[in-house]
């Protein structure tokens, strides 16, 4: 993990792949879902701080959408 010099975190877009077995993509176009914030905060035990960025490419929301993300991942530094 010392390798490790900045973690991004985006949403991601639901589908199927051609068996009919799910598969996420990678989108940044909708919020971080709890599963995520899990591992972030796993990670982050297991690593100590490091630089966050949350990537909304498309479908920027309004900025109380954006700032509850931001909020919660300075929490997410905060239990470390």
């Amino acid at each position: 993990m010392h390798a490790v010099g900045e973690m991004h975190l985006g949403g991601h877009d639901e589908d199927q792949d051609e068996t009919g077995a799910p598969l996420l993509i990678d989108s940044h176009g909708k919020a971080v879902v709890d599963p995520v914030w899990a591992l972030l905060d796993y990670t982050l035990a297991k690593s100590g701080p490091k630089p966050l960025l949350i990537e909304w490419d498309n479908d920027v929301p309004e900025w109380d959408v954006l700032s509850a993300e931001l909020i919660r991942a300075e929490g997410a530094l905060v239990l470390v």
